[in-house]
């Protein structure tokens, strides 16, 4: 009987300040798979401030002895960037296949084993979540070692929270590459805030006031004010109760959008703070002390939630863009740079 052949399979993940999580995680992970055989995990450190060093060197050493787990360090980042630090760890990786693996994510038994009976099936392939499925699980994506490089990783131009992962899943289809879902028993995660989500994200560490105007019941004016001055503003659309016609479209959507939230003209405003505490942009001056009609919001669940509109509508209009001009490859000079320790 002739053996199938067992493709060697990257499991990639970042942690920043996520160490309770991966505590619960990444010992199961391994564990779940380890009958597989040509697996490797690799952790990236990404300028951890919490024990991650001391966890790993003392309750993971055996699987660094079996060559199973693979750590690396850097401490350059100041911030957490989601698209830089997932290439930097895929490009660590030596597997055919490259699979990251959020560190709040929960792979499930046999999941190496079904990774590679579907590239057995099928060469030009990539594997990823239905996109109504939970967020904390969308990241999740295997794609061939050979396709990460010829993308170029995850694009870095976008910064924020969000949509990177559905971008390089647009330049894999236009590749040539066909989705296979991943069944629902292997998609757990471990459930956390938006407060967690982006604690070490610089627009939730930079972003120092939010101020909000409702123009229209389905229209509504955002200010995000960073600590280095710089201003962004623009107008947030509800698309369901845009131009109804009868109060009863105000609580009944009658059409389906893909997004049902949107930036006005897919662009924000750009200004900065003057001394006498208005905010200039190139279409005028806007004083936000003196007028009534903004409101600063203060609630730390709301503002979180805005934080992470703002991240997500920028990133979403990059994607776009890039969907739009049919772009394949991203980060023309260089990508996943990083310094070891």
């Amino acid at each position: 009987m002739i053996a199938k052949k067992k493709h060697k399979i990257s499991f990639c993940t970042v942690c920043m300040n996520r160490l309770s999580f991966l505590k619960e995680t990444l010992p199961k992970n391994i564990e779940n798979n380890l009958d597989y055989g040509n697996v490797e995990f690799i952790v990236l450190n990404y300028n951890s401030t919490d024990e991650l060093d001391q966890w790993i060197n003392t309750e993971m050493s055996q699987y660094i002895k079996q060559g199973v787990l693979k750590y690396i360090k850097t401490s350059e980042p100041e911030y957490f960037l989601m698209s830089h630090s997932k290439n930097v760890v895929s490009k660590q990786a030596t597997g055919d296949i490259v699979c990251n693996v959020d560190a709040d994510n929960f792979i499930g038994e046999g999941f190496a084993n079904f990774i590679n009976e579907s590239f057995l099936k099928g060469e030009n392939i990539y594997l990823s979540v239905d996109k109504g499925t939970q967020r904390d699980c969308c990241g999740r994506i295997c794609l061939k070692k050979d396709d990460f490089e010829t993308l170029r990783g995850y694009d870095e131009n976008m910064k924020g929270y969000g949509f990177e992962d559905f971008d390089l899943r647009n330049r894999l289809e236009l590749l040539g590459r066909k989705v296979v879902l991943f069944p629902e028993k292997f998609l757990n995660a471990l459930p956390h805030s938006d407060v967690e989500r982006l604690k070490n994200e610089y627009n939730n560490i930079e972003i120092k006031h939010i101020y909000m105007k409702h123009k229209t019941p389905s229209i509504t004016e955002l200010v995000y004010c960073f600590s280095n001055n710089e201003v962004y503003a623009g107008s947030i659309v509800e698309k369901s109760t845009l131009n109804s016609e009868s109060i009863e479209n105000i609580f009944i959507t009658k059409k389906s959008f893909e997004y049902n939230i949107i930036l006005l003209d897919d662009s924000w405003k750009f200004g900065q703070f003057i001394p006498n505490d208005k905010i200039i942009f190139k279409e005028g001056n806007i004083s936000i002390a003196n007028n009534s009609e903004y409101f600063e919001v203060l609630n730390e669940v709301f503002c979180s939630s805005l934080i992470m509109l703002f991240s997500q509508m920028s990133n979403r209009i990059k994607m776009n863009k890039n969907l739009t001009n049919k772009r394949i490859t991203v980060n023309e000079e260089s990508y996943g740079d990083a310094h070891f320790e």
